[in-house]
């Protein structure tokens, strides 16, 4: 079979058998490490004839690819040349498309004399080229699906850029504790998707609404997670305040979370040894470092809904809104900052 045919057959089969690309390449290899100068051998059975065929692998396993003896005693198989050209294709040119089935493959082997007698009488100038070839029509046939970093859009951490940026402590005309009860509302709701997150205005009363803390977490009728909001920083002095809220969240068989612009060492030991887990801004960061842009954005959707539609006060919103501006962020293909439109 001449070169030219062998090749024409290679690409009308190819569709149906995409592994016989690969195959043909390991056979060239094959060839090319044993050093077959064309008419050297007839065909594949006088190839056999000098390199006999191995009928179990070096673990004493049936042989299921064509492996062959050499003059030194080693042997040679015809599998991780396979391989590499399956690598070669899939791995390092991202045709994904070409199959990984490298035990299939070769076993296909046998099935391809007339291939093999054609390579063997070659020379090893027409096997070097007619690999070109087959490299050349698979890379065409076949989309490169290699990643391509223009085709992502790049969105910045929305909620951590708040939370380093932001003055969380109120300024004129600003509710004092709204700002940062606001952002703890984001941060459990991006957190929980899977629970309704319930917050009123500051300075509300949760006990007068029949709630447990600040910020509150529900799955069903069960309290999951609750939060009380300080905005300042924590001193052991206060916790007697929350000594009420521990109890109660233990009760509940909730998780007590104390949220604050800071803790002293001592009021962190305490609140601990109470049962609450304390969280300040530099917690929430170390957290939210792990969040993707989505959650971030839905947090940053989530805190923008509290002071729109939650506490309606147009200072301290209209300041969140100029800093997202400032920074040149506001730009969540869903939802939208500026708004108050919470993310779905």
């Amino acid at each position: 079979m001449p070169l030219q045919q062998l090749y024409e057959e290679f690409v009308g089969g190819f569709p149906a058998r995409r592994f016989s690309a690969g195959l043909l390449i390991a056979f060239l290899d094959f060839l090319g490490e044993l050093r077959v100068r064309a008419g050297e051998h007839a065909g594949l059975d006088a190839l056999l004839a000098r390199y006999p065929r191995q009928s179990t692998t070096a673990a004493g396993k049936r042989a299921n690819t064509l492996i062959v003896e050499l003059p030194d005693g080693r042997t040679l198989s015809l599998r991780p040349f396979y391989n590499a050209a399956e690598r070669f294709f899939r791995a390092e040119q991202k045709r994904f498309d070409y199959p990984s089935c490298a035990p299939h493959a070769t076993q296909a082997g046998g099935d391809y004399t007339p291939w093999w007698d054609a390579l063997v009488a070659a020379t090893p100038e027409e096997r070097r080229a007619l690999r070109q070839r087959v490299i050349e029509h698979v890379l065409a046939a076949l989309p490169s699906q290699a990643f391509d970093p223009a085709s992502v859009r790049s969105e910045p951490p929305l909620f951590t850029l708040l939370l380093d940026g932001f003055e969380l402590t109120a300024r004129r005309g600003e509710p004092t504790g709204a700002a940062l009860q606001g952002v703890v509302f984001g941060f459990l709701r991006a957190d929980n998707p899977h629970l309704q997150v319930e917050i009123d205005k500051v300075r509300t009363g949760s006990k007068r609404l029949q709630r447990v803390g600040d910020v509150d977490a529900w799955d069903g009728a069960r309290l999951a997670v609750s939060a009380e909001v300080k905005q300042f920083v924590l001193p052991e002095e206060s916790l007697p305040d929350l000594a009420a809220f521990a109890h109660e969240v233990g009760r509940r068989g909730a998780l007590g979370l104390v949220f604050a612009l800071g803790f002293t060492a001592s009021a962190r030991e305490r609140l601990a040894a109470l049962g609450l887990k304390p969280l300040d801004v530099d917690d929430m960061l170390q957290i939210v470092g792990l969040w993707d842009p989505v959650k971030q954005r839905t947090a940053v959707s989530s805190f923008v809904y509290y002071l729109r539609h939650v506490e309606k006060n147009t200072a301290l919103a209209e300041r969140v809104d100029a800093f997202l501006r400032d920074a040149a962020i506001v730009r969540p293909p869903t939802g939208n900052p500026t708004t108050g439109e919470p993310a779905p």
